[in-house]
């Protein structure tokens, strides 16, 4: 398991935990992924997509360290705070489909992804903010 991170304290305690093979200092979608095109079975994304943390441009990057047959499973969440980059990120997981690179596997939507920090990120009265998980399969 290799794992990415843009935080070199995150890749600390990453490290300390002993279940990474590898692991490398990346900003995410600000620069390259440091990883060989089409290495990868599977690559997944969890807790990073969304406004202001890591950017839709990151998806080709992903898409590109894996292996034609792999896949891909990326997270966001679906409040409200977040409503604008999950227009962009559906927007783009759409044009690649499109484009024949990848397909869909499923999409499931999660009511209670995780306990909101505010009452601005809670949907509809809740103590929790909502998610969407997707599965692709590169092409």
């Amino acid at each position: 398991m290799h794992g990415v991170d843009g935080s070199r304290g995150m890749l600390e305690i990453a490290r300390q935990k002993g279940l990474y093979q590898e692991l490398k200092h990346c900003i995410l979608g600000q620069e390259p992924l440091p990883l060989p095109t089409g290495q990868y079975d599977a690559v997944i994304i969890v807790g990073a997509l969304s406004e202001g943390q890591v950017p839709c441009s990151v998806v080709p990057e992903l898409l590109r360290v894996t292996k034609p047959g792999g896949f891909l499973c990326l997270t966001t969440r679906t409040n409200v705070t977040n409503l604008q980059y999950l227009a962009k990120l559906q927007g783009m997981l759409e044009d690649l489909e499109e484009q024949g690179l990848w397909a869909k596997v499923s999409t499931q939507e999660v009511e209670k992804w995780e306990k909101a920090t505010s009452g601005q990120e809670s949907t509809q009265n809740s103590d929790y903010i909502s998610g969407v998980v997707y599965m692709y399969r590169k092409c």
